[in-house]
């Protein structure tokens, strides 16, 4: 019972720790202050519970590789929403330059990991961070 009870624990775990996330840039804007910020948009694959996090750092680079931003995250059951099995939140990466982001710029993910029931995954080295690369249509009014 006791074999079977630890194997069933293990599973659970196991099940809780595959959990991987998605992020997208959905928009970037002017915000105040000469301050612009990109918004990305985070996909956790389950449920986030109450004393779960999820440790998220983002750099934003131009094309020639220099630093315009940076996101230090810590996201918490307060952040999000949890809805259909899955948890949403944004990310913000501001910093006065980034209004001029364009296709040539990236956003690397410096550090993502999940820490669930006190259990840590690195999500970074367990390849579980997608990216989703949507492109949004341009508008124009006649």
């Amino acid at each position: 019972m006791k074999r079977l009870l630890g194997l069933m624990t293990y599973l659970c775990s196991s099940i809780v720790m595959a959990t991987p996330i998605t992020l997208q840039h959905s928009k970037t804007s002017y915000v105040n202050s000469g301050i612009c910020s990109a918004v990305v948009d985070v996909t956790i694959h389950d449920f986030l519970g109450t004393y779960d996090k999820l440790y998220l750092d983002l750099v934003a680079k131009d094309k020639a590789g220099r630093v315009q931003g940076t996101s230090e995250n810590v996201i918490t059951y307060g952040d999000i929403q949890n809805l259909q099995g899955k948890a949403f939140g944004n990310v913000f990466i501001e910093s006065e330059t980034m209004c001029a982001a364009d296709r040539t710029w990236t956003v690397q993910v410096k550090r993502a990991v999940l820490v669930v029931d006190g259990q840590r995954e690195d999500l970074l080295k367990a390849k579980k961070v997608h990216i989703d690369d949507f492109q949004p249509m341009k508008f124009k009014i006649n």
